[in-house]
């Protein structure tokens, strides 16, 4: 499925996904203190954590 907005490049994150940081570069500085902070208190439940992914796919139309 083709990204519903255009892209600069057709480049991949090392997830495989297309990479958007492009798009807002000020954002990226920000959201990866966010994923690291996260990550270091090791208080979020996986469980918890692959619903928000199942939900938010959903909420962008990504049919897995």
């Amino acid at each position: 499925m083709a990204p519903r907005i255009p892209l600069p490049t057709d480049e991949l994150t090392f997830l495989g996904t297309p990479d958007a940081s492009t798009l807002a570069p000020e954002l990226s500085a920000p959201i990866g203190q966010f994923y690291k902070e996260s990550v270091r208190l090791k208080e979020l439940d996986p469980v918890t954590t692959e619903l928000v992914r199942i939900r938010n796919a959903k909420y962008q139309e990504c049919f897995l």
